[in-house]
């Protein structure tokens, strides 16, 4: 019997009417018949489909279908089925690369604002445009609800043209279609992680022009370490910055702060609301990536008990898990016992003796390498809470393993030379964002308008803002800006009365 190569395929969901759904097949075959190494995309009739002939000879379709079962799906959902059925591996890639760029269509979007009330009408608090007069240069994750909330600062008054995107690279559920959005429907220029020194210099340079500064809001204190490493000749260009989480705090704890620093990560707003969202979905996206793991009777270990490690203990407990925590922080160590947890001063005695199958890593920094992995017991997972992969020490676990493999989505196995096989969960990586879109839009909007609500604060030179860190001015202007209170009256005690 020939070898036979079956066909690649990849099919995207969108939620469209059909005009719209025609049009964004339609736009997506002209970006195709523009990429690199395609000579020619036709419609065929009798397949229904654009067929993609490459000039190295292998060809490719794109057809728009509807799901055989419209009850198992949102209504209106479309489907976009590209195949690549012959060529070189080169060559599918360089296709895929081009059909992956989707947008988001106006009625997912829309859905999306929906579930986003206080970040979507931001623009109805300051009608007259107070970012009009800045550049703005964030590293937000690439999910929906970042979308809108790039819309809302549109509205408050920013030039999309003086706007930069960091793409973190994390594996998102829709990191492509968020790429794609930001660049075709906004023209927002998106550089990626590994060129975050030229994607700053490229935005200083072209908000620089227009007579502007801009306004850092940053997801992990990516930028203004690097602005002071290899441009410290430009870090006037900014006027402040807001910072959404502890990790990124500690990233600018100890530099030179001459802009204002706005810390949503530690505002008493984010801390009493977010944590436990954030552990939840943690936790969930763990066991969807472990479906026929058993765990309730079973061993598991925190590692910092901060506002994140905190709830995900609580979390994991609540799924019936025997859980120890273990930090650093004798203080935060106290805490821990004093509710229920099995705590110790020495990280290894506490793993040798509790030998969990689950360690979920909290810290922000490394908090765990070879040395503890080898007292885990067989079949043992590793978890990251913790922006990029820095929680795990990978690099011992790799030099002190005969064996890596990579399992996907799933993560990375390492076989210890002298100890257990155990998984990296998610490549150490954060797994909240792991194929997925972590907390729920209603969940995540209040975060997202309190950003906003900073970068207003710094473009209007609020005069409590004073160079370095101002978490008391954060509480008072997050306070003023009144969307706690109407996060309360979406989702309090009267949210369901009919009382509002």
């Amino acid at each position: 019997m020939p070898a036979f190569a079956p066909p690649l395929v990849h099919a995207v969901d969108v939620v469209a009417s059909d005009d719209e759904a025609r049009h964004l097949a339609g736009e997506l075959a002209d970006r195709l018949a523009a990429a690199p190494g395609v000579k020619s995309v036709k419609w065929e009739d009798a397949g229904a489909a654009w067929v993609c002939t490459l000039t190295g000879g292998g060809r490719g379709r794109l057809a728009l279908a509807t799901p055989a079962d419209p009850a198992s799906v949102p209504e209106n959902t479309r489907r976009l089925i590209t195949t690549f059925e012959q060529g070189t591996p080169a060559e599918a890639e360089q296709f895929f690369k081009a059909v992956l760029q989707l947008p988001f269509t106006a009625d997912e979007i829309a859905v999306a604002a929906g579930e986003l009330p206080l970040t979507s009408r931001l623009a109805e608090r300051w009608p007259d445009k107070p970012l009009g007069a800045v550049g703005v240069l964030l590293t937000i994750h690439h999910m929906r609800d970042f979308l809108v909330l790039v819309d809302s600062l549109i509205a408050l008054g920013v030039d999309p043209a003086h706007m930069t995107v960091i793409d973190k690279e994390y594996p998102y559920a829709h990191t492509h279609r968020v790429d794609a959005h930001l660049v075709q429907r906004y023209g927002i220029a998106v550089w990626r992680y590994r060129d975050l020194r030229e994607g700053i210099a490229d935005h200083i340079g072209r908000v620089t022009a227009a007579g502007k500064q801009s306004v850092i809001m940053d997801d992990g204190g990516y930028v203004w370490p690097v602005v002071l490493r290899d441009l410290p000749e430009r870090a006037g260009h900014f006027v402040g910055l807001v910072e959404q989480t502890t990790s990124g705090i500690r990233k600018v704890e100890g530099l030179h702060l001459p802009l204002p620093l706005f810390s949503v990560a530690e505002s008493s707003m984010k801390g009493m609301i977010e944590s436990y969202g954030i552990a939840d979905a943690a936790v969930r996206n763990t066991l969807r990536l472990l479906p026929d793991e058993k765990f309730e009777g079973q061993a598991a270990l925190v590692l910092g008990f901060g506002r994140i490690g905190h709830e995900v203990a609580r979390v994991l407990e609540n799924r019936r898990m025997r859980v120890a925590v273990f930090d650093s922080d004798i203080t935060r160590l106290v805490a821990a016992h004093e509710e229920g947890f099995l705590t110790g001063r020495n990280l290894g005695e506490l793993v040798g003796t509790h030998r969990p199958r689950l360690v979920f890593g909290c810290v922000g920094s490394r908090s765990f390498g070879l040395a503890e992995a080898r007292l885990l017991p067989q079949r043992s997972f590793l978890v990251s809470t913790t922006s990029r992969n820095f929680e795990f020490a990978l690099s011992e676990l790799r030099e002190g393993s005969t064996a890596v493999t990579d399992r996907g989505v799933l993560g990375t196995g390492y076989r210890l030379a002298d100890g257990p096989e155990i998984v990296v969960v998610g490549h150490g990586m954060p797994i909240n964002f792991h194929y997925a879109e972590s907390l729920s839009n209603r969940y995540v909007d209040l975060v997202l308008a309190g950003l906003a609500v900073g970068a207003v604060a710094l473009a209007g030179g609020d005069a409590r803002l004073r160079p370095g860190h101002n978490l008391a001015a954060t509480d008072e202007i997050l306070a003023e800006s009144g969307i706690v209170e109407d996060y309360y009256r979406l989702y309090g005690p009267a949210a369901g009365s009919g009382r509002g």
